[in-house]
């Protein structure tokens, strides 16, 4: 059994998105012949705790190190779950951070993970060392403990460095230094992963002359048995579920506009649909919801444990997402269309051309329209109505499907870890 060294800041209990692909590739890793050790900050304040993502791991006996660090969640309890911001009042703060830190506001954990991680090496031997990203300290972290440790170091992108579409910088000097940043981390790599491949085309484009191994390993999805089943209409409606959160560009608003206008022109149709949310909802949601009158139609059952979540969407008929339109967005594809697509479920996607919609127009059971389409929205709300009351929803590409499954990606993902420490 070769062991590795885990960096990742966002880790259980810790919910969200960015916490997933970590924790299930943890889990799995052993079953391929590496044995994890995580070094990780201790949990303070943030917008979601979810101990079902934490459970696994305990049980599994995962070593999982947590250190300190000083960075801005530390100024709330520790353990407590915060509300999430408004989005101006994000973008802000998001503005003023970006001025401060480079790369990011968790440069604070830096020196509390590297000494946890050198103590840990004194104690046990690793082959290797494995960050994952954002935030992108935790790829700085990685480098110095492969500097110091003299062992190969695999980074993993979940999004963008340099050409986040979420990161604006102040100055060009700020972006001049993001890109060093980036430089050296690669410049240290022996392989890199990435959730789609615009990520490393354009880790390759900035960085030409530096050839590393580099790997695609898509975002993924575990089966696994569901808990607490969430609350909601048990009457024979048309379920259309949404789970997770909304910022950014990505919002509840024109779908919620969509619906809207496809029941006035279907008011049949409003006794025999229901939309449901988990998650986190904007600032404003319940009132848009009353503005719109659907608060007959509107469920909002709160953010869930992801246990719950799995529930929710094995009991909807339709899940939907979004992504928005904004500079950059072609090249995201978010962790939850994956997990979407294990359920096997027709989606309706809000989303633009691009990496997502590829996926989509592959798995085969999707209604797509433009983020911000009426039209197209329209179009597609009265498709998969027409499409439920005749029974007749698309089947997905199941053999499509298969290729996300978390343990196969994770067996890829221990390929890497394998071919890079024989190649040493």
């Amino acid at each position: 059994m070769r062991r590795i060294l885990v960096v990742a800041y966002y880790f259980p209990p810790l919910g969200l998105s960015g916490v997933q692909r970590i924790a299930g590739f943890i889990r799995h890793l052993p079953k391929y012949g590496w044995q994890p050790t995580v070094i990780t900050a201790k949990p303070r304040g943030y917008f979601a705790h979810d101990e079902s993502l934490w459970t696994p791991i305990e049980e599994a006996g995962i070593k999982v190190i947590r250190t300190r660090s000083l960075d801005p969640t530390r100024l709330f309890r520790r353990g407590a779950t915060v509300r999430l911001p408004r989005e101006t009042n994000r973008q802000t703060l998001a503005y003023i951070s970006n001025w401060l830190f480079i790369p990011d506001n968790k440069l604070g954990w830096m020196p509390f993970a590297v000494h946890a991680g050198l103590r840990q090496a004194a104690m046990q031997r690793f082959d290797a060392v494995f960050s994952s990203a954002p935030p992108y300290t935790g790829h700085l972290v990685g480098r110095t403990l492969s500097r110091r440790l003299r062992l190969p170091l695999i980074v993993d992108f979940r999004d963008d460095w340099v050409g986040n579409p979420r990161h604006l910088y102040p100055t060009a000097l700020h972006r001049r230094l993001h890109i060093q940043k980036e430089r050296q981390v690669l410049a240290q790599s022996s392989a890199i992963t990435a959730i789609n491949r615009p990520i490393l085309d354009a880790l390759n484009e900035r960085h030409p002359d530096l050839q590393r191994r580099m790997e695609v390993i898509p975002h993924g999805f575990d089966r696994q048995q569901s808990a607490v089943q969430a609350s909601v209409d048990s009457e024979t409606k048309l379920k259309v579920v949404y789970t997770g959160v909304f910022y950014d560009a990505q919002t509840p608003e024109y779908f919620l506009r969509g619906l809207s206008e496809f029941l006035t022109r279907t008011p049949r149709m409003r006794a025999k649909i229901s939309a449901i949310f988990a998650g986190l909802v904007p600032s404003g949601f319940m009132e848009l919801v009353r503005t719109l009158k659907l608060l007959d139609v509107v469920q909002y059952v709160g953010y869930l444990q992801h246990s719950s979540v799995v529930e929710l969407q094995r009991e909807a008929d339709v899940l939907w997402m979004t992504i928005g339109t904004r500079p950059g967005a072609s090249g995201i594809s978010t962790g939850k269309l994956f997990e979407y697509m294990g359920t096997g479920k027709p989606i309706l996607a809000l989303i633009p051309s691009g990496t997502a919609r590829q996926t989509l127009l592959r798995y085969g059971a999707a209604y797509i329209a433009g983020p911000e389409s009426n039209v197209e929205i329209l179009r597609v709300l009265t498709q998969v109505a027409s499409d439920w009351e005749k029974q007749n929803f698309p089947n997905p590409d199941e053999s499509f499907v298969s290729m996300f499954s978390r343990a196969r990606l994770t067996e890829k993902l221990a390929g890497v870890f394998d071919s890079v420490i024989e190649t040493l």
